[in-house]
């Protein structure tokens, strides 16, 4: 098996799956095996190893002597490892490691085997073990861009290519590599996934849509974050740096998750505390006056890596290509793991991130963008509002806990609580409804259009606890992992709108700044959910088959208040969900699988006669093939899919302003997704999405129409080459990606439909390891994104005919990072 990314070009990882204690013996390969001569061993290594469990340690020991550790996990649970530090050599190593228990280590070739010595048998059983790429955890880092296991879709520790659903992943290695700065921009070369419009150039806040369905909702760490509502602000952004990976799961959601979109969920994996030592900082600058800096600090705290501590921060200072637009923030996110014991895990974590933005939606009309006119195409630098008048501040925190538990070798219990507030307030001018005749030139070309302003403030704050019951147990020759689980959320949204419609309107070729906004006219909402939710899951597998069978069952209430008007409905609702999937791994590594998923979400507000909403539902037929092949460190995945969604608000045609749910909508498509360490300098990732997704019913003249901002075919590749360090270009990389978006409509509105043409943005990196280099510079990093390499001008969605969004044009950012 080809080494992977970043190992010495002379070794092979070898990671041995642990087995249940009542099958094979369950020797251990927990680190790297080297193909080299004997006398290697001898050599000195530099080596650095806290004190931690035993297990951790020799895998840590593993992978800096790349050498290949043999044991049984029964012979070292629950023991504790030395420190060790120094220039030495791998025997005297592993024997200051192994200093204060009993077990004994001696040399066989290339191996270093453990035993017990008061085992009595001296012998270790070299049975035929599973082998995959690399150790990787579900919720831990990922070295490169292809994972392989996932805790989003079954809230296990399980390899993807067990989970019957589509799940995407990107790392924090794909994140750097392609320069993200938004979880919006980590997900661009996700198939499926459509983030275009306000998300892409304000940057203010992420609402990606999923096969269709927007917003999908964000998960931090399993739960969920708390969401205004569209663009009326109120919603938690986190800063892609602080992240480990950024997870979909696709498809409804709800026996895991409770309420949910059909169309799935992202599930952002936070970064926490590590034994290993991580020592990182980050200072860069870019286009439109970037300053930016940030910082990744963790490692034990104490001598016997009891205590282990994560502190991430970032601070970021930009103007934008929009004039008058510019970003402010400031984030820090500090954690601390206790390990009392082998069996027990105890972190605790919090989050504050200020925001200070001068934002502009830049919701513009489809002539003058998507359409030509007489005037031309209105600038991409356009100022909509007023530079006296736009603003946004954000103060967001989070603080929360994670217990794990193992009672003895079938049960663990966890529980995961977090407690999320969020405080912002958008104010802002924005596109009007109509164009007026423009009273410099007297014409009424479509050159001055109304405004209307807004000042939002909103308050939302969300309380969410999950606890699960795990246990890993044998049924003749069957194996389960079975959740028990029980979980709480509390969601309340305070919202306080301030307006001015119409308000003074603006050329939008010739902007003049400087007219006065009057708010006025408050509207107030005070909205609270509740949902608790009991479920249960069963992981079944049965040599190559597996098998996975959920059911849950929801209490929600939904109490929607009108403070100043004196309206208030309130609406409890039960709801079972559930979900199946089948698969079968042959042993060339191709997984096909079935699966059937449903979910439901209750809804917010009434209709006509004060009535509140019932929740809609969804349900998701999925086929697909996961891939992971045996001769290279690659992962891909196939799948077709059917998500039908019942219940949906549409316009009350017999009564305006309001609302009735006569809507279902069905959305079918077609995803590819392959990523690949084809060596160890080259990686690939590439993603097709055919999606087509349409009004099935509705009242108000849209049934067979397809939703706006669906464009029917999405495709991305991205090709990334470190040279090699006998080269002369040692040190230097290079990327380059491609984003191909197909034709979609401006409209899902018969007097309003227009075509949004196709478009192509390249987006290219370079990158510059001076530790590699021939100036051996230890731990710096230089590295230069491109986005939007050609500068290509183009309109990724629009809602309306006057509101449509430019894609962000040509943007350079340079980091330089050091690590030590």
């Amino acid at each position: 098996m080809p080494a992977p990314h970043g190992l010495n070009p002379l070794a092979k990882a070898l990671l041995i799956r642990r087995s249940f204690r009542s099958t094979l013996p369950a020797v251990c390969a927990m680190a790297m095996t080297l193909t080299m001569i004997g006398h290697a061993q001898a050599a000195t290594v530099s080596i650095n190893i806290p004190a931690q469990s035993l297990g951790s340690a020799l895998q840590e020991f593993g992978r800096q002597t790349n050498l290949q550790v043999l044991y049984s996990p029964d012979e070292v649970s629950g023991l504790r490892s030395a420190a060790v530090s120094g220039n030495l050599e791998p025997t005297e190593a592993i024997a200051q490691l192994l200093q204060g228990t009993d077990i004994a280590y001696n040399v066989q070739g290339n191996n270093i085997a453990l035993r017990s010595r008061s085992s009595g048998d001296g012998s270790l059983n070299l049975a035929p073990t599973n082998i995959s790429a690399a150790e990787e955890s579900a919720w831990g880092k990922v070295d490169g861009i292809v994972a392989k296991r996932s805790a989003s879709g079954s809230k296990t520790d399980t390899a993807l290519k067990e989970i019957p659903q589509t799940i995407n992943v990107v790392t924090q290695g794909e994140i750097k590599m392609r320069g993200s700065q938004s979880v919006t921009e980590a997900l661009r070369y996700t198939p499926g996934i459509t983030g275009g419009g306000f998300a892409e150039r304000v940057k203010i806040f992420d609402e990606p849509t999923s096969r269709g369905f927007t917003p999908t909702p964000l998960y931090l760490d399993g739960l969920h974050l708390p969401y205004g509502g569209g663009s009326t602000g109120g919603s938690l952004q986190i800063d892609p740096y602080t992240l480990e990976r950024v997870e979909v799961l696709k498809g409804p959601a709800s026996v895991l998750y409770g309420q949910n979109q059909p169309g799935g969920i992202v599930n952002m994996v936070s970064k926490r505390p590590t034994a290993t030592p991580v020592h990182e900082v980050v200072l860069g600058g870019g286009s439109y006056d970037r300053k930016y800096g940030a910082f990744d600090l963790g490692g034990p705290i104490d001598d016997q890596g009891e205590f282990l501590y994560r502190l991430t921060g970032v601070v970021n200072d930009s103007s934008s290509a929009i004039d008058y637009a510019s970003q402010n923030r400031m984030m820090l996110a500090p954690s601390l793991t206790w390990l009392p014991n082998d069996r027990t895990t105890i972190t605790v974590f919090g989050q504050y991130q200020k925001d200070h933005d001068v934002p502009e939606a830049q919701g513009l009309p489809a002539y003058g963008t998507v359409k030509s006119t007489p005037n031309g195409r209105i600038s991409r630098s356009l100022f909509l509002g007023e530079p006296d008048v736009n603003k946004y501040h954000r103060e967001q925190f989070v603080v929360g806990y994670e217990i794990a538990h193992e009672l003895n070798d079938v049960w663990t219990l966890k529980q995961n609580a977090r407690y999320a507030d969020v405080n912002d307030q958008y104010v802002a001018p924005l596109h009007g409804y109509a164009f007026q005749t423009n009273p410099v030139t007297g014409l009424n070309d479509k050159s001055y259009q109304t405004r209307y302003g807004v000042d939002w403030s909103q308050h939302n704050k969300v309380y969410g606890i999950d606890n699960i019951a795990q246990a890993k147990f044998k049924t003749a020759d069957i194996d389960h992992t079975v959740l028990l689980g029980v979980d709480y959320y509390h969601f309340n949204s305070k919202f306080l709108g301030l307006y001015d419609n119409p308000g003074p309107g603006i050329d939008l070729y010739n902007p003049v700044y400087g007219s006065k906004f009057n708010f006025r006219a408050p509207y107030k909402w005070d909205n609270t959910i509740k949902q608790t939710g009991l479920y249960a899951q069963d992981q079944l597998r049965w040599n190559q088959w597996f098998l996975t069978l959920g059911g849950r069952y929801d209490f929600a209430e939904t109490d929607n208040k009108q403070p100043l008007s004196g309206g208030h409905s309130n609406q409890k609702d039960e709801k079972f969900t559930g979900r199946a999937g089948l698969g079968y791994e042959f042993d060339n590594g191709m997984t096909p699988y079935v699966s059937y998923a449903e979910s439901f979400l209750p809804q917010t507000g009434s209709d006509v006669s004060g009535g509140a909403f019932k929740p809609t539902t969804g349900k998701q037929y999925e086929v697909g093939i996961k891939y992971e092949p045996k001769a290279i460190d690659g992962f891909i995945t196939l799948s077709a899919y059917q998500i039908d969604q019942d219940n949906m608000l549409t316009t009350d045609l017999a009564n305006p302003g309001f609302s009735i749910q006569s809507g279902t909508v069905r959305s079918r498509g077609v995803e590819l997704e392959g990523k690949v360490n084809v060596t160890q300098n080259l990686r690939v990732l590439a993603a097709v999405s055919r999606n087509q997704i349409k009004w099935e019913s509705s009242n108000d003249g849209r049934q067979g129409r397809t939703l706006a901002m669906a464009p029917p075919l999405t495709a991305s590749a991205w090709i990334n080459y470190d040279f090699d360090i006998s080269t002369a270009l040692a040190g230097f990389g290079v990327g380059l990606g491609a984003r191909y978006v197909r034709s979609s409509y401006g409209s899902d509105y018969v007097e309003d439909s227009f075509q949004i043409p196709s478009y192509t943005v390249y987006d290219a990196m370079v990158s510059y390891d001076l530790e590699k280099s021939p100036l051996h510079v230890k731990g710096v990093k230089l590295k230069a994104n491109l986005q939007n390499l050609t500068d290509e001008k183009y309109v990724p969605g629009c809602n309306s005919t006057l509101d449509c969004y430019y894609g962000e044009g040509r943007t350079m950012t340079a980091d330089v990072t050091y690590n030590w």
